[in-house]
């Protein structure tokens, strides 16, 4: 059986402004590397065997932390959803230059493509079979660094279930899940969402 540990990448400013980032470049913060840090202490007993990483800087950064003197695999396949002329943006801005296409994404945010941007169909697209390759491959120990749309995305898939059901799922930055299988059956063994202190 081969297991595979998806990471999602630690905080980063993003995140604690609450703007859209997608495949805008922004680094981790501190808080975001200390809740990676956490994990790291976690995954210390994994003898990982190899490690993908998507191309952005987070998850590069988040990488370089859990196996700083190991090497990676870049996958563009496994980066998060592009957000078109959304990105950079927080949701006061949008409300006030966009409000239609604000409400249209709370009516339906998993159906709603921003303007420029991807679908979640687009991602599903892309995810989908780098996941296949992965579960037909060897049995092996993979540690996948990634984002909250691409897991998000591997759990619809898994579950054969629209992506709006996935939203029952809490993953927060630096959340770790195991899962255990190969292609013809996996099981979801462990969603560990670190804790990091208010403010750190």
């Amino acid at each position: 059986m081969k297991d595979i540990y998806l990471l999602r990448h630690g905080d980063t400013d993003a995140t604690e402004k609450g703007y859209f980032a997608g495949w805008t470049d922004v680094p981790l913060s501190e808080r975001g590397r200390k809740r990676i840090n956490k994990v790291k202490e976690i995954l210390k007993e994994v003898e990982l065997e190899r490690i993908l990483v998507s191309p952005l800087v987070r998850t590069q950064e988040t990488a370089q932390l859990i196996a700083p003197s190991g090497s990676w695999e870049v996958r563009e396949e496994i980066k998060e959803r592009h957000f078109g002329s959304w990105e950079g943006k927080r949701w006061e801005e949008l409300e006030k230059e966009s409000p239609e296409e604000v409400k249209r994404w709370r009516e339906a945010p998993f159906r709603f493509t921003p303007p420029g941007g991807e679908s979640f169909q687009a991602v599903l697209e892309r995810v989908v079979p780098f996941w296949e390759e992965l579960v037909r491959g060897p049995e092996e120990r993979v540690l996948v660094v990634t984002h909250g749309g691409v897991i998000r995305s591997i759990f619809a898939y898994l579950l054969q279930v629209d992506l709006a059901a996935t939203s029952c799922f809490l993953f927060d930055p630096g959340v770790l899940v195991k899962i255990r299988g190969n292609y013809s059956f996996c099981q979801v063994t462990a969603i560990l969402n670190t804790e990091v202190e208010p403010g750190g």
